[in-house]
């Protein structure tokens, strides 16, 4: 669990909440793609404090995955929603994965 305290000010706690949250979502997925929300993120990752900063953050880490292509977005909604389906590279690297480190390794990776 993530503290509260500064945590917009460390921006690998960001990632490492984007990564749990993304390995939860995938690794308990039933069906082939996933749709969510970065507050559900936020929901999967078991941090409940909903701070429009961190929000926003973890809006940007979820915008670079999307610009380099392992996420679809669907912005015909009142709300913008992510998709990751088991088309995307990074759904093989969670499916494989064995908890979310694999998960935050390769988003450093991404938004570096």
């Amino acid at each position: 669990m993530t503290q509260i305290t500064n945590i917009y000010a460390d921006f690998k706690k960001i990632e490492e909440l984007v990564a749990r949250g993304l390995w939860v979502a995938v690794k308990y997925a039933r069906g082939s793609c996933v749709s969510f929300t970065p507050k559900k993120i936020l929901e999967y990752a078991e941090f409940n404090d909903t701070i429009p900063v961190v929000l926003t953050l973890v809006k940007h880490v979820l915008k670079q995955l999307s610009d380099e292509g392992y996420l679809q977005v669907d912005n015909s909604r009142s709300i913008v929603r992510y998709q990751l389906c088991n088309k995307s590279k990074l759904w093989d690297l969670i499916k494989q994965s064995s908890g979310p480190e694999d998960v935050l390794k390769f988003l450093e990776e991404v938004t570096q």
